[in-house]
């Protein structure tokens, strides 16, 4: 039975506005799937649609008591981490860990007070900014403005070092990854993007950001998107392939691991499905990496990074 650690999913909203549950659900993600695999470590993720923004924390924090709600109708299985002791305890009960995550910087509401109330909540990752311009910074969508971190952006960065919480760059603007990058004393990861060089989206990430965040000790997250794998033809695992040996060539095999946008993706790639599916990939990229490689990109390297920040 393999390992699993899966930096990226989208499962718990969606769960919750289809009106549906962890244990059995009709997405990509729940929980008798992620049993297939030895103490998975699993980030949920809390996206807001932009429609609510006016109201951002307040739907947030319906969201996480849903989490809660979950986590505990399930608790023989599965587990909340706040800390990597946590995840150390659930891996010798053989639990799946579950590690909340926010996001969008949009449910701060610019207070930075609201930083420490999540990290009290449990939350212990946290992206910037989704696709569009928030009090923190530019996204990845506002292509003309060229904006970094805002004065508020750089402060909830120091402050989420200092609580342990980890700064995720993915669907940040490029002048505000590099702000990211100046400002990290600690690592900081892409939770779910590719590389820019293999398929040429905004989503996805140049080789110096990839570089960057192999110099602090980060990870990329390899997102399994059929648009950000290729824009050519029907998505096959050999497109996950191209991006997974361009990211090696360029960082090596210590700053790859999986954020696979489940249940925030409408479509996968040919031969992948939901997680239960993943193991197929992974007995593919075995074949192809050999086991060491495989073994760090399916949890490893996302455990590391974990030991060293929360």
């Amino acid at each position: 039975m393999r390992s699993y650690g899966d930096g990226h999913c989208d499962t718990i909203v969606r769960i919750y506005e289809k009106g549906q549950e962890l244990f059995c659900n009709d997405g990509h993600i729940d929980i008798q799937r992620l049993t297939n695999y030895k103490a998975p470590l699993q980030f949920f993720a809390i996206w807001l649609e932009p429609r609510y923004y006016p109201i951002a924390m307040r739907q947030t924090m319906k969201y996480i008591e849903f989490y809660y709600n979950q986590i505990q109708k399930n608790a023989d299985l599965i587990g909340h981490i706040n800390c990597f002791d946590d995840l150390e305890e659930n891996k010798k009960k053989n639990k799946i860990s579950a590690l909340l995550s926010i996001e969008g910087g949009e449910a701060l509401e610019g207070e930075i007070s609201a930083i420490h109330t999540y990290h009290r909540l449990g939350v212990r990752s946290m992206s910037l900014t989704w696709n569009h311009r928030n009090q923190l910074a530019d996204g990845v969508a506002e292509k003309d403005s060229k904006g970094g971190l805002t004065k508020f952006g750089r402060d909830a960065v120091a402050e989420m070092e200092q609580l342990g919480m980890i700064v995720d760059v993915s669907h940040l603007s490029e002048p505000g990854f590099w702000d990211v990058y100046n400002l990290a004393k600690r690592p900081f990861i892409a939770s779910h993007s590719n590389a820019k060089t293999i398929c040429d989206v905004p989503r996805n990430l140049t080789d110096n950001q990839m570089r960057a965040i192999a110099d602090k000790g980060g990870v990329i997250g390899l997102n399994l998107y059929p648009p950000f794998l290729t824009t050519e033809k029907e998505v096959e695992v050999e497109d996950i392939f191209r991006h997974i040996h361009h990211i090696l060539s360029v960082v090596g095999e210590d700053f790859v691991a999986l954020g696979t946008d489940f249940d925030g993706i409408d479509c996968c790639p040919k031969g992948i499905s939901d997680v239960k599916d993943m193991d197929y990939f992974f007995t593919e990229m075995e074949n192809e990496y050999g086991e060491q490689v495989v073994e760090k990109i399916c949890s490893k390297n996302l455990l590391r990074v974990l030991a060293e920040v929360i």
